[in-house]
């Protein structure tokens, strides 16, 4: 995403979701002497539900019965024999459907990468304890924060990710809106050239064993997807894509609804990167059900337009075109400078209503008391591109 290594490569464009029936039910009176016996039977069957809850509950009794929904998936009968005349038997019948807690994606998207976390920046690695907190133009304009970044070697959550995801919803000065998805960002161009290869895509058995990992995080820190930034280096080596793939497919045989975005280049050339695309969508564009979206790194001006018919019409490209699927345009993101003009920020906004493409993705942007990378592309230091977000962002609000 970033382009540390100016001096060692060529870095393109890049600095980085009741039934009520009446039966009547005669009972009968077990009498002895003087004495009125009162039997009473309970047969208990269990229903299996695959996709919704139902609750049915049937009750007898001598005056006008409502039947009251349980929270389980039981049948229980109850027979009383008494000494009156027949009753009326009330049954009801509900389906519920659970809320889905992880949404997916809004509608459209503005996604801002902001800098948490560095092994290579003093004062910012994972174990540094500082106190991250939002720019009001972050918490009015983006949708969707990318935390950046997660080394790769480690795969450890770094406590400033730990710090800003525990403020989502709690309105404190700072923190991450409530409405607002969460995603940990991995890998970077720094973490793709250092470690090279990621150890844990070196075979399927490592990629299963970090998925379950993975996985854990969504309880951890509530975090709404993953974004799986593996760049030259890494995503170059043999092997990385398939296992890369399977590594997708394994969380979300454990989460579904996990979100995973995968970045590329405007022209796709990383390995692993064409292997997660053509392993996600078929020709047509429908889903293999892995990743969810990709993000173009191409963030000079309105360029990464220039670049979707790569990915939407990839199965229709020249013969040996890398890309062999198509991506449905709501599952592209497009790229944008963080200091872009104002005037830039909303072309693409308009672009992204009339295309159908999924959102902006913003590299990058500081938070307060953060790391910083090249300060002219931040834009936390460009009042303009600051107000253009925001712009952005009500515009697509008003197109709900």
């Amino acid at each position: 995403m970033d382009c540390d290594y100016d001096y060692l490569v060529d870095c393109g464009d890049r600095p980085r979701p009741g039934e009520t029936t009446h039966t009547p039910k005669t009972t009968t009176t077990t009498t002895t002497t003087t004495t009125t016996k009162t039997t009473t039977t309970t047969t208990t069957t269990t229903t299996t539900t695959t996709t919704t809850t139902t609750t049915t509950t049937t009750t007898t009794t001598t005056t006008t019965t409502t039947a009251q929904p349980t929270a389980t998936t039981e049948e229980e009968t109850t027979t009383q024999e008494i000494t009156s005349k027949p009753t009326e038997t009330t049954t009801m019948s509900q389906t519920t459907t659970p809320t889905n807690k992880y949404p997916g994606f809004p509608r459209r998207v503005i996604g801002m990468y902001i800098l948490l976390a560095d092994n290579f920046e003093d004062g910012f690695d994972d174990e540094a304890d500082w106190e991250p907190m939002l720019y009001p133009y972050q918490q009015a304009a983006a949708n969707v924060l990318f935390f950046t970044f997660i080394n790769p070697a480690t795969m450890t959550v770094p406590k400033a990710f730990q710090k800003l995801a525990l403020t989502k919803g709690t309105e404190a000065e700072g923190a991450v809106p409530k409405d607002t998805l969460i995603f940990f960002a991995i890998g970077g161009y720094a973490y793709s050239v250092t470690p090279n290869p990621w150890k844990w895509l070196q075979s399927q058995e490592a990629a299963e064993e970090m998925a379950k990992r993975v996985a854990v995080w969504r309880d951890d820190y509530q975090i709404d997807g993953i974004d799986l930034d593996i760049e030259e280096g890494a995503g170059s080596h043999p092997g990385a894509g398939v296992n890369l793939l399977h590594f997708i497919r394994q969380l979300k045989s454990i989460h579904p609804d996990m979100i995973v975005s995968q970045p590329t280049y405007g022209y796709p050339q990383i390995a692993a990167e064409i292997e997660v695309i053509n392993g996600s969508w078929m020709p047509g564009g429908a889903s293999r059900g892995a990743a969810d979206s990709i993000g173009i790194m191409t963030y000079e001006g309105i360029q990464s337009l220039e670049y979707v018919e790569n990915f939407a019409s990839g199965s229709s490209q020249w013969e040996g075109f890398p890309i062999t699927c198509d991506v449905p345009k709501s599952s592209i993101l497009i790229g944008s400078k963080g200091s872009n003009s104002a005037e830039n920020i909303l072309y693409m906004a308009a672009e992204c209503e009339r295309q159908d493409l999924l959102g902006i993705m913003v590299w990058y942007t500081s938070v307060r008391n953060g790391l910083q990378y090249e300060l002219s592309w931040d834009a936390s230091t460009n009042e303009e591109s600051q107000a253009g977000y925001v712009a952005a962002s009500e515009f697509f609000a008003t197109r709900e």
